[in-house]
């Protein structure tokens, strides 16, 4: 430990004494959750709050989550150690997430809490629209300098294809059974390359290398809790992605993490007062010449279905004729090409217009492969209750039978509530 001030630590008295802990009582807690070999003295947080002295890692994350879990709220770093004037080892980040400088050394701590299993994070913590926008905008800004590299753990190109293939294997199986599968491995794996990236020895090339696959495994975690409902812990690992993949200097990671936080707010409450469109549409257009067709027409499709959420029906139209012309005469693309139909169903759903909504729905459920079981019992809803809307109840809830059989052992809370949404809507058209 570090005795850098010796000054009485005032939050973490407050907290001890809101919960009506001694010091003994926080050892103990601190001992339960880590391996007995880090185990410390019952004397120890006696110098954390009476001496202003700061525990080395992993103890000063570990006080901090085991108060989130106790208190029932976030208790990070920036709050109970950042006054005692230390830097040393893994923080929890602070509350600016958003507007912290976009180094290299926040993107780490960014990482480490998305890999981390802190307290939940409440669905009022949800970022306004106008944060996001302006976080999104930092992934076309100069990658900054990539710092650290010079730790005991040499890191080679064989660990990042084996980082690749094991992302590659935790996205098909979300694809298939749900977020809920695989949310837990997924951030244990984030935790790790977080590790990697702190304690490992590599060169920019390598780092750089290193910052994309953590880029794209917090994406997945982010996903994966927003599969599960769990919208404020989604955008938090999307930021932590976004961080990550302005480090590694690939415009095209920034614009998928863009596309995620895209979607959230297309469907639900993620982004308080997000413009989806104008924030993807701004990512895209920056990084045009730089996406394939497959990247450019996924993109495109999430932009044309928010616009049907928001009631744009000529450029809903418009735009979906771009992500489909872009597509258009591309081989090996037939699930991009389902999964664009299903989006712009979806669009038209949005928009009243059934005939076009069910026909390209329909297209995209018979084309989806069984390995994008999720996406496709989604769709087969939303294709149920285009027809519900239409009076054909029969062929409806049919389709929608279909989908429970698909979906039964799945988890996703999305594909759960999307077949309770409907049985709702059923249950009161009989009424």
């Amino acid at each position: 430990m570090a005795d850098l001030a010796r000054k009485r630590n005032e939050e973490l008295a407050r907290i001890l004494h809101q919960l009506g802990w001694s010091p003994e009582r926080l050892a103990r807690e601190v001992n339960a959750a880590l391996p007995a070999a880090l185990a410390i003295s019952s004397t120890a947080p006696y110098k954390w709050r009476d001496r202003g002295m700061v525990p080395r890692a992993p103890h000063d994350q570990t006080v901090c989550e085991v108060l989130s879990r106790t208190v029932g709220i976030a208790v990070t770093y920036e709050q109970l150690w950042g006054q005692m004037g230390s830097n040393r080892g893994a923080k929890i980040l602070s509350p600016r997430l958003l507007t912290d400088p976009w180094t290299a050394d926040t993107a780490q701590t960014a990482l480490r809490e998305a890999g981390a299993d802190a307290a939940p994070v409440r669905l009022t913590d949800l970022f306004r629209g106008d944060e996001l926008e302006q976080a999104a905008r930092h992934w076309a800004s100069p990658a900054p300098e990539v710092t650290g590299g010079e730790g005991a753990l040499r890191i080679a190109r064989e660990q990042l294809a084996d980082l690749r293939l094991s992302y590659d294997s935790k996205q098909r199986l979300e694809r298939t059974y749900g977020g809920g599968l695989i949310l837990d491995l997924a951030k244990a794996e984030l935790a790790m390359v977080g590790k990697l990236l702190e304690l490992g020895a590599y060169d920019e090339t390598l780092g750089r290398e290193l910052y994309g696959a953590a880029s794209r495994l917090a994406r997945l975690v982010g996903w994966a809790n927003y599969d599960m409902g769990n919208d404020a812990a989604a955008q938090r690992a999307f930021v932590a992605a976004l961080r990550a993949a302005h480090v590694s200097g690939d415009p095209r990671l920034g614009v998928s993490v863009v596309g995620c936080l895209a979607v959230q707010a297309t469907h639900n409450s993620g982004g308080r007062g997000l413009d989806a469109v104008a924030m993807l549409s701004t990512a895209l257009r920056a990084a045009e010449e730089v996406l394939t067709p497959r990247e450019r027409a996924l993109q495109l499709g999430r932009i044309a279905r928010a616009h049907g959420k928001k009631g744009e029906q000529i450029s809903a139209e418009a735009v979906a004729e771009r992500a489909f012309l872009a597509l258009e005469g591309e081989s090996g693309h037939g699930q991009e090409w389902a999964d664009l139909e299903g989006m712009v169903g979806e669009g038209y759903l949005f928009l009243g217009d059934h005939e076009r909504a069910q026909h390209l729905l329909a297209g995209a459920v018979a084309a989806l492969s069984p390995e994008r079981a999720r996406a496709k019992a989604l769709l087969m809803v939303r294709l149920a209750d285009s027809y519900q809307r239409t009076g054909e109840h029969q062929e409806a809830e049919r389709i929608a039978d279909e989908a429970r059989r698909l979906a039964a052992g799945m988890q996703s809370a999305r594909v759960a509530r999307a077949l309770r949404d409907f049985d709702a809507a059923a249950r009161a058209t009989v009424g």
